[in-house]
């Protein structure tokens, strides 16, 4: 049995994975969770499988952890090819590990293209065609990261970022919340017009803030990057 770990901007995600599977879940904010390490199950495992995007800190803090428990780490990265799925980048390792991950278990799932979105602290899309060739992607700031951006190189503070993602705000709390939601929104119904997947997959801690709102019904997978950790460690880290 491995221990899965997902280390996003904001979040950790972990699981233990059993034969590509997941047996069990869970997630904490870091930044809120000082030793957020020691949050992690203590449920013998035979190794930690992580894939992390944050800082080099986060995972040297859990490569500590993994040292102190006396268990083999393998941290992942992305390849040029994983299974029948091949990476669309030129220099493969660049494309995020999280965006691999998430692509791994989206073209494992079923047949058919694939438009996989991520909305987290950034909104990234990622679409895999029919044949299991990924095509690329693109990244944009999360609602958040928008937010904050207002917050810092303008002189707009709200107070209140609770709104339905209307076109005509008449107070500048609710223009903020729902002008930054409806840009995501925007954004992922285009990319399904345009693209015209046969499948959507929809993960990332604003999945079910945005899922609601969109014109398309798209599957959430609140887990995907962690599915794709299990299956990528059982075919071994090439």
């Amino acid at each position: 049995m491995n221990l899965l770990v997902d280390i996003g901007n904001t979040r950790c995600k972990w699981a233990l994975g059993v034969a590509g599977r997941l047996a069990e879940t869970g997630v904490m904010v870091r930044d809120a969770t000082p030793g957020w390490v020691e949050d992690l199950p203590t449920t013998a495992v035979d190794s930690i499988v992580v894939s992390s995007v944050a800082q080099p800190e986060a995972l040297d803090a859990l490569e500590a952890y993994a040292a102190r428990r006396g268990v083999p780490l393998l941290a992942l990265a992305s390849s040029a090819r994983s299974g029948a799925l091949v990476n669309a980048y030129p220099e493969p390792q660049r494309l995020g590990v999280d965006r691999w991950m998430a692509c791994i278990a989206a073209e494992a799932d079923g047949e058919g293209s694939v438009l996989v979105a991520d909305a987290g602290t950034a909104l990234t899309l990622d679409f895999v065609d029919g044949q299991s060739q990924h095509q690329g992607g693109l990244i944009t700031p999360g609602v958040a990261t928008m937010r904050g951006a207002l917050r810092r190189r303008t002189q707009l503070r709200p107070s209140s970022e609770e709104s339905a993602p209307a076109w005509l705000s008449t107070n500048t709390d609710n223009a903020i919340a729902a002008g930054t939601l409806r840009s995501a929104i925007s954004l992922l119904d285009t990319a399904v017009r345009d693209l015209v997947p046969a499948r959507l997959l929809l993960t990332g801690g604003d999945a079910a803030l945005l899922a609601p709102h969109l014109t398309h019904s798209w599957t959430l997978r609140p887990h995907l990057v962690l599915e794709g950790l299990a299956l990528q460690a059982e075919r071994g880290s090439g």
